[in-house]
């Protein structure tokens, strides 16, 4: 009878470990590192027009995806995602924000593509950014790359910012073990290695006897 206690405050404990969402008057309050790592699991994944199932992803289809897993439901298109949010202006990104592009046909002013921000450069004004191609699939690319440097035209803050995490992280009431151990702080994973940075592997041609 006395490991129920124990069991109980561990049980508790462990609770408190998942910091990726916490739900405020019913709307969700998620960590913008937390949703990014999850939209990395899926980098590699074919492209597949209208499709956001989890095997094939349009643009949009990946951002819905991705935003699903955490309560948020976004407009099926990048046109309507578009409207999602607030405006975030140029150089104010955060990771998180949803960035849209024009797309190969419709105009240069006309939003035809949409990806999330994985990392930002606040000296250079540049970010990186996950999103599905129509010839790769999932993949992270940069803000400064010739195609899409020339179509970006302007992002959207669906998630709360940082800011507004941690205020609701430590305004929580206090759980039995951070009593005992003080309050659970979230560190953010940092972003050391971009994927596109690994070098191709060289495929080494077997000699025929």
């Amino acid at each position: 009878m006395r490991l129920r206690p124990i069991i109980l405050l561990l049980l508790a404990s462990m609770a408190m470990l998942d910091c990726s969402a916490t739900i405020v008057a019913d709307n969700p309050i998620v960590h913008p590192d937390s949703l990014v790592q999850y939209a990395r699991q899926y980098i590699g994944t074919p492209y597949g027009y209208g499709q956001s199932n989890g095997k094939r992803f349009d643009c949009s289809g990946f951002t819905s995806f991705v935003f699903k897993h955490y309560g948020y439901t976004l407009a099926r298109s990048s046109r309507e995602q578009y409207l999602e949010g607030d405006s975030v202006e140029r150089g104010q990104w955060q990771v998180g924000d949803l960035v849209f592009f024009a797309g190969r046909n419709g105009g240069q002013s006309r939003v035809g593509h949409v990806g999330i921000v994985v990392s930002v450069d606040d000296e250079r004004e540049q970010f990186d950014f996950i999103h599905a191609s129509t010839s790769r699939g999932v993949i992270v690319s940069h803000s400064t790359e010739r195609y899409y440097a020339s179509r970006y035209i302007g992002a959207r803050r669906v998630l709360a910012p940082y800011e507004t995490f941690e205020a609701a992280h430590n305004e929580r009431p206090l759980t039995a073990h951070e009593r005992i151990f003080g309050r659970l702080e979230f560190h953010p994973i940092p972003n050391l290695i971009r994927p596109h940075d690994f070098p191709p592997k060289k495929i080494k041609k077997r000699r025929r006897r």
